[in-house]
């Protein structure tokens, strides 16, 4: 699953999404005084948010579904002189027999687990797995999001000559996204990969009260800047916060 991702992913800068969001959520951790020394990324893909933490002096560790995007995240680390360990797992059902200060989920991951029990059992997952005061962060596209801005088409060209076209549609709470890269050879040459994903949404009422129900507790909901809003139904993009 998502193994074709792995082909495309950084050469298209969807990386820059990690790469922009970790500094931003480091200045909040420290202007919150929480001083993580330990973490792990859930769905780290090619394990971008991973190597932004452990910059900073974080062990971090990742865990991710395809088998593909890990070995690209092995490759990145290394570039970096870093020997990260990540895990070949599923994020709603995993069981690593240790604990750490801080766990995070971003790009809208959560999403594509497309049946709410698995969001539960992540949650579960993810106290099981947390240290005492231990800190969970987790991006979602909200209801409003995929209502809003998933009925298009989208086609974007690179100075490299890379190209991809995006087709999504939405049925209210669920979503389909199509993503067709054309990556540049020599000459006229292009090679083409192709990726399907369904992304599926819950109410912010629902994913509070089963957060609760998992035993976590001052549950913030946030902007991209980490700043609490007052309408949280207004947010495309939710980031929560919580802990134990």
């Amino acid at each position: 699953m998502y193994d074709e991702f792995a082909k495309f992913y950084d050469r298209l800068g969807w990386d820059s999404y990690a790469k922009e969001l970790w500094p931003d959520f480091k200045k909040y951790l420290d202007k919150a005084g929480f001083k993580p020394k330990t973490m792990l990324d859930l769905a780290c893909g090619t394990g971008t948010f991973c190597i932004g933490a452990l910059k900073d002096g974080i062990i971090v560790e990742g865990l991710d579904i395809s088998e593909e995007m890990l070995k690209k995240a092995v490759e990145n680390a290394k570039s970096f002189g870093f020997d990260i360990k990540f895990h070949h797992g599923d994020m709603s059902s995993f069981h690593l027999g240790k604990k750490y200060d801080l766990i995070t989920c971003t790009f809208d991951a959560i999403n594509h687990m497309t049946e709410f029990d698995k969001w539960k059992s992540m949650f579960n997952c993810v106290k099981n797995h947390l240290n005492e005061k231990g800190v969970f962060m987790f991006d979602m596209n909200t209801l409003k999001d995929l209502n809003d801005n998933w009925n298009n088409i989208h086609i974007r060209k690179y100075p490299n000559g890379d190209y991809y076209i995006s087709k999504s549609i939405s049925f209210g709470d669920s979503a389909f996204i199509t993503f067709t890269a054309f990556l540049k050879k020599e000459g006229r040459l292009y090679e083409e990969y192709e990726e399907t994903v369904q992304e599926s949404s819950f109410s912010l009422d629902a994913v509070v009260d089963e957060l609760k129900c998992a035993g976590f507790k001052d549950i913030r909901i946030m902007n991209r800047k980490f700043d609490v809003v007052e309408d949280i139904y207004s947010l495309d993009r939710a980031f929560i916060l919580c802990s134990i």
